[in-house]
């Protein structure tokens, strides 16, 4: 009797964290286009499958909001809250609620970077984060090999990165052309603004 009950207490579990995140998709239908905050996750990947890694894994479904703040509560399935006006969020509030990785402690599906389409952090954005692993460490990274299909194509212009990840971002697809490193926080990319096709994380 016991075993059954874990089971279903585990069962119940996924399901609401599951509704959430379809309740929160559902409500970022009909985003103006004025003002558009996405968020998408890709599995983790290890450094063997760097041939061929792009070519086999899938994004999650991207979601679009009409907030930052609604993007990255659900990038991090409600454990980051933030004012319904946020521009941006701190490395401290991330790592307190337990959503990106650090050498002592890490993160279930953490975040990776955040993409801005302005410089200084403004205007769009997309919140990237790992649907697996626990951010770069050991080999692992994170690849985003075509921008286009998350409507981000050409329009970077900043950016952050979390969980021990240098972001790598390409004027081609699938990781190639000129690049520019990310490393923390970028507030430009000078030359490279609105230029970056594909990102990889590492």
């Amino acid at each position: 009797m016991r075993r059954h009950r874990n089971t279903w207490l585990a069962v119940l579990a996924t399901l609401v964290l599951v509704s959430w995140q379809a309740q929160a998709a559902q409500a970022a239908t009909g985003v103006p286009d004025r003002s558009r905050h996405c968020a998408v996750g890709m599995p983790a990947m290890r450094a063997g499958q760097a041939g061929t890694g792009a070519h086999f894994a899938k994004p999650s479904r991207i979601s679009c909001f009409g907030s930052f703040a609604e993007s990255v509560s659900y990038a991090t399935a409600g454990r980051v809250r933030l004012a319904p006006d946020a521009r941006s969020v701190s490395t401290r509030q991330l790592q307190a609620a337990g959503v990106v990785s650090t050498p002592s402690a890490l993160a279930s599906q953490p975040l990776v970077g955040i993409e801005y389409e302005d410089s200084n952090y403004g205007g769009d954005s997309l919140v990237l984060y790992g649907s697996s692993g626990s951010g770069c460490y050991s080999g692992t990274w994170y690849g985003f090999p075509n921008l286009s299909s998350l409507g981000f194509d050409n329009r970077i212009s900043s950016a952050r990165t979390y969980s021990n990840c240098l972001g790598r971002h390409h004027d081609g697809t699938s990781y190639t052309g000129s690049y520019r490193y990310c490393d923390g926080s970028c507030s430009t990319f000078g030359t490279m603004n609105d230029r970056t096709s594909s990102i990889k994380f590492f």
